[in-house]
């Protein structure tokens, strides 16, 4: 039977039909071959991405470990490591811990001959590597090297029994002789290291490959003696060598180490100021995986709807648009602030210094650090450290400029690039950053009271490359901390030798410990009323072996810094204590104060700590007073007064220093369970001389009368001042005019020769006219 003609329309829509099948066949076709090649050099772009700042970490990583490296050199040089190489231990492992990539820190003399290793106890016998002639023949050559540091091919360490990096920097005296060689071993087979931090595809390589065609790095290595045993063949390695000089390029093939993974694609980049290649690799099968992920729905899409193909395509093509941001944004931004990471300031800074090198500008780096942030972290934990961390930076960026650019560096440190800035417009933004922060941060229910110090360098005139400008910036800021914190300083020469200065006092302090330099003496403390003795409050004095005694004030800040403020307060409270027990047994009934420092009295141990004292030397709870500034317990006021209640529950009195000279709310004072308020020697200056002294002096008194807590004066200077504080109603006081601080010995002679009313007090005098005058 003939089948009926079709109508022109019917032959229209058939013709439509297969043009329609044809049309979307070759378009699925076509749009597949398009984004198959796309995808190819997608992951090409981010490998060599990805190996860009694989290289730019690893640099940085190495020149830290360079300028960490050379202050220390200077230091073991001034102490004589060489006629004592233990007396460096201390040092090295100081080192290591600020430096966590570091297993092992080992001192080589010119001859060749291992000094220390802080991998081998002190006594046991060090590895002699003479006996290991391409060992031995390596460490000379670095020893003579001319470069600021070297970094040779890995080797099995004798000392860490495990594949490590030797990174080497010479001491050299005034000839360019070598003193002695420093070197740092990073350990290579374990996780955590310098090249497992970045987000990478499933199942990559990552590593560091030598201009010679050694593996200096990789990770994961399965067979460590393999990879780093033998000269690589690899594509990376030949396409180095067939391609001298060059800096980044994109290799595949099969590594002879790793057969059974198959081909594979990968990138590197040369690092900036070493002869080493950073690269990356992944699955060739990865480029299918990504390319089915990101492309079937659109294929399929082809398949059912032509005109569905034009939005696909360009969904696609925006998706991947974003998967290609994300990898980046990953890559340059801190993971728990959102900011540009270390890695990103450094290349923006370096744009920085290309641009304003170009026009003539000025720019400014600022380099930030919380004060007291550890203590923090180490009372709430770190869950609160990382709150705080984010608080602090919505701060910092609320005060910027849109063109300013915040950094996280790492930790609780923060970088900021301040544009076309000279040094009045950085000074500006720094203390409208400063002013900020005088109100506490929100951290949860808590308001916590936190300051920065910021140290400010100026392109060009404190240095034209990024190393220099960060250096510069951080010496600043640590002269900021020195002033106190919760400051800024704007760079200077004299401040790198104040650094280092300061380093050096830190290594004395520590000595000064071990050698018992450290000493108490005791200032008198009398009763206002009977001019008696009542106690007295232990003051810290170092008396080096050279016989120029310290004061406080020229050792505390540091022993603040650097953490040695705890040991050593330890060391007053047991010594205090024990001297208070000793005149107590001999038939004086005093009482001993005892300063806390900020540190201290944060610490989450403090109570158990004070405890244990009081039990060691036998001394009853109620004999001692511990000392507590107004700045202090004002930081984070509801930890205060939790802290201050269980002490008092022990029988412990507390009393408040240097009240007045910060901010306090009076409805916190009041629940304080302090026994004593400290009115601070500025204020005791003024009385009968400054009308506004007296005024605050006066109230002070109504203010702890109304408390019905007791008050002390300190500072008392003169006789006038003495009988007035009296006749206000101040119970007890010290200063000089009644007795200087004085050591143990000499204070129980005090006592045998004039007994416990060392002041002659006569009855209470009509002090109206004297206050009257100075209102």
């Amino acid at each position: 039977m003939r089948s009926e003609p079709l109508t022109p329309f019917a032959r229209a829509l058939r013709k439509a039909v297969w043009a329609f099948v044809l049309v979307s066949t070759l378009a699925a076709i076509a749009y597949g071959l398009y984004s198959w090649k796309r995808e190819q050099q997608e992951v090409k772009d981010n490998l060599t991405i990805l190996s860009g700042f694989l290289a730019s970490a690893s640099q940085s990583f190495f020149d830290d470990l360079g300028n960490g490296l050379e202050p220390l050199g200077q230091l073991l040089d001034q102490i004589g490591v060489l006629k004592n190489p233990e007396i460096a231990r201390a040092d090295l492992l100081q080192f290591q811990i600020r430096h966590p990539d570091v297993g092992a820190m080992a001192l080589f003399a010119p001859s060749g001959e291992m000094l220390i290793n802080t991998a081998i106890d002190a006594g046991q016998p060090l590895p002699n590597f003479i006996k290991d002639p391409p060992y031995f023949k390596q460490l000379m050559a670095d020893m003579q090297s001319a470069e600021r540091y070297s970094v040779p091919r890995p080797e099995y360490g004798k000392a860490l029994r495990q594949w490590r990096i030797a990174f080497r920097y010479v001491v050299r005296d005034k000839k360019g002789k070598p003193r002695f060689l420093l070197q740092a071993a990073i350990p290579l087979e374990r996780e955590g290291t310098f090249l497992h931090r970045l987000p990478l595809p499933p199942s990559s390589y990552i590593g560091l490959l030598r201009g010679d065609g050694y593996q200096q790095a990789r990770w994961p290595a399965q067979d460590p003696t393999i990879i780093y045993g033998k000269l690589s063949q690899g594509p990376a390695a030949q396409m180095i060598a067939e391609n001298p000089g060059i800096k980044t390029g994109v290799f595949g093939g099969i590594s002879p180490w790793s057969v059974q993974d198959g081909q594979r694609i990968g990138a590197f980049t040369k690092l900036q100021s070493s002869n080493m290649y950073a690269y990356i690799s992944a699955p060739a099968a990865y480029v299918a995986q990504q390319w089915w992920r990101h492309n079937a729905p659109i294929l399929l899409s082809f398949l059912f709807c032509l005109a569905l193909f034009s939005a696909g395509a360009y969904r696609v093509s925006r998706r991947e648009q974003s998967h290609s941001q994300e990898l980046l944004h990953q890559a340059r931004r801190d993971a728990l602030t959102g900011l540009p990471n270390r890695a990103a300031i450094n290349e923006i800074v370096r744009d920085t210094i290309s641009f304003a090198s170009d026009h003539a500008r000025e720019f400014a780096v600022l380099f930030i650090d919380l004060d007291r942030f550890k203590d923090i972290n180490d009372a709430y934990g770190h869950v609160v450290g990382d709150h705080l961390i984010v608080a602090a930076a919505n701060t910092i960026h609320s005060t910027l400029r849109d063109v300013d650019v915040l950094g996280r560096f790492g930790g609780d440190e923060f970088t900021i690039l301040l544009r076309d800035s000279n040094v009045d417009r950085a000074i500006a933004i720094t203390e409208r950053l400063l002013n900020a922060f005088q109100t506490p941060l929100e951290v949860g229910a808590r308001h916590l009271q936190i300051s920065p110090s910021v140290g400010i360098a100026i392109y060009p005139a404190h240095g034209t490359d990024i190393e220099t400008l960060i250096k510069h910036a951080d010496t600043a800021m640590y002269e900021a901390k020195r002033k106190g914190g919760g400051a800024y300083s704007v760079y200077a020469e004299e401040q790198g030798a104040r650094v280092h200065q300061r380093l050096q006092v830190e290594h004395q302090l520590r000595d000064a410990l071990k050698r018992d330099e450290l000493t108490l003496v005791y200032q008198p403390i009398v009763n206002m009323l009977t001019g008696q003795v009542v106690g007295a409050e232990a003051l810290l004095r170092w008396q080096p072996r050279d016989g120029k005694q310290r004061l406080p004030e020229k050792f505390i800040g540091i022993a603040e810094a650097s953490g040695l403020i705890i040991p050593i307060g330890e060391w007053v409270l047991h010594t205090a204590c024990a001297q208070a027990k000793a005149w107590n047994a001999a038939g004086r009934d005093l009482w001993m104060a005892v300063n806390l420092s900020a540190h201290q009295f944060q610490d989450p141990q403090l109570v158990a700590k004070v405890s244990k004292v009081l039990r060691e030397t036998r001394l009853d709870a109620s004999r001692l007073e511990l000392e507590i500034t107004e700045s202090a317990a004002m930081r984070d006021p509801e930890m205060s007064i939790r802290i201050m209640g269980s002490l008092k529950s022990k029988g412990v009195r507390i009393a408040i220093d240097d009240f007045g000279t910060g901010y306090s709310s009076l409805s916190y004072l009041k629940r304080i369970p302090a026994d004593k308020i400290k009115i601070d020697k500025s204020f005791v200056d003024g009385v009968n001389i400054d009308v506004d002294d007296t005024a605050i002096v006066r109230t002070i008194l109504a203010l702890v009368h109304g408390l019905e807590k007791t008050a002390l004066a300190e500072g008392i200077e003169t006789e006038a001042q003495f009988h007035t504080l009296r006749g206000m109603g101040c119970q007890h006081a010290q200063g000089y005019w009644i007795s200087h601080p004085i050591d143990a010995q000499s204070f129980s002679a005090l006592l045998d020769e004039r007994g416990l009313q060392i002041v002659k007090v006569p009855p209470l005098p009509d002090v109206s006219s004297i206050v009257k005058r100075v209102r």
